[in-house]
């Protein structure tokens, strides 16, 4: 029998790569899943989903759901399934219920504030099934509560429906949430909203030439200290398989506070796990502060430039 499956999770807590595994699922073993998210989700694409983890895949509008001939899919697959409409959720149990097709909706729970979306308000209501996908607050409890921050501050009003990812949101517990704290010091991957990070890394005493581009297309990660970016750093995969740093990047009124050591550190043992060597374009005045963590001097360029190998 075909159910109406409501899977629900705060911020960060894998739901997108969830749905994107439950359709290579379904392919795998030869079957149609339709993927499908609300029009207004533009962040990943028009019709795109991604997730923060790198994986991503084609979908259709929810809004078009009319003009799809379901008969051909053996499941649909809804991402940001809190932005659905009361209407939009209706239809979805129509196609259980009258068509035998089971729906697979993935979704906040609540906002910001802590009230529920118009989408997660039905689905919780009407859903056969409902899951919890679960992650951790900065202390180490399940984080249940989206907090929105804003200029470093946990928001506490503003419109429900803001677009946003890492640079915007981080779950935390209930305690937390209600009391605004936020992490001391913690280091996020940043999937979304890289530009923002664009003037930080720009103004570093040796910024990177081709920074932009390595930004489209590197890892972004972002030193966060209670809520405010104090340094940001991007890693590359080259062609001959091992990783190389960028650009490391710490706000001016934020350094000589040891944040430049321990994004550093944090690198190092990300990379370990992923690659037998790490390389950095430095400036040479630069270069003493990488050999204190390991690196060694690799080939010196004309333009005052060396570059660093770090053996993983």
């Amino acid at each position: 029998m075909a159910k109406l499956y409501f899977r629900y999770g705060a911020m960060g807590s894998s739901k997108t790569a969830n749905a994107i595994m439950v359709q290579y699922n379904y392919q795998e073993r030869g079957q149609n899943a339709l993927m499908l998210k609300p029009q207004l989700d533009s962040r990943d694409g028009e019709r795109v989903v991604g997730s923060r983890s790198g994986l991503s895949a084609p979908c259709r509008f929810v809004e078009e759901l009319d003009g799809i001939d379901l008969s051909v899919y053996d499941c649909v697959i809804v991402d940001e399934a809190q932005f659905l409409t009361k209407a939009q959720v209706q239809k979805l149990v129509d196609v259980v219920d009258g068509m035998g097709i089971p729906v697979i909706c993935y979704g906040l729970r609540a906002d910001f504030q802590g009230n529920l979306f118009e989408g997660s308000h039905w689905l919780m209501a009407w859903a056969d099934t409902i899951e919890e996908i679960k992650t951790v607050c900065w202390c180490g409890r399940k984080a249940i509560m989206n907090a929105r921050v804003v200029d470093g501050r946990v928001a506490r009003a503003g419109a429900q429906i803001v677009l946003g990812g890492n640079e915007s949101y981080v779950a935390l517990c209930r305690k937390h949430w209600a009391l605004g704290e936020l992490s001391p010091l913690e280091i996020r991957r940043i999937a979304a909203g890289k530009e923002a990070y664009l003037p930080l890394l720009k103004a570093a005493d040796s910024p990177d030439d081709t920074i932009e581009a390595s930004l489209a297309s590197g890892e972004l990660y972002a030193l966060m200290v209670s809520g405010q970016t104090a340094g940001a750093a991007v890693l590359l995969r080259r062609e001959d398989g091992a990783l190389e740093l960028k650009n490391l990047a710490i706000a001016g009124e934020c350094r000589g506070r040891g944040y430049g050591e321990k994004l550093l550190q944090h690198l190092i043992k990300l990379c370990a796990s992923r690659a037998d060597r790490l390389y950095a374009m430095v400036d040479v005045k630069h270069a003493a502060f990488y050999e204190v963590f390991g690196f060694e001097r690799d080939v010196e360029t004309l333009d005052g430039k060396v570059l660093l190998v770090r053996k993983l």
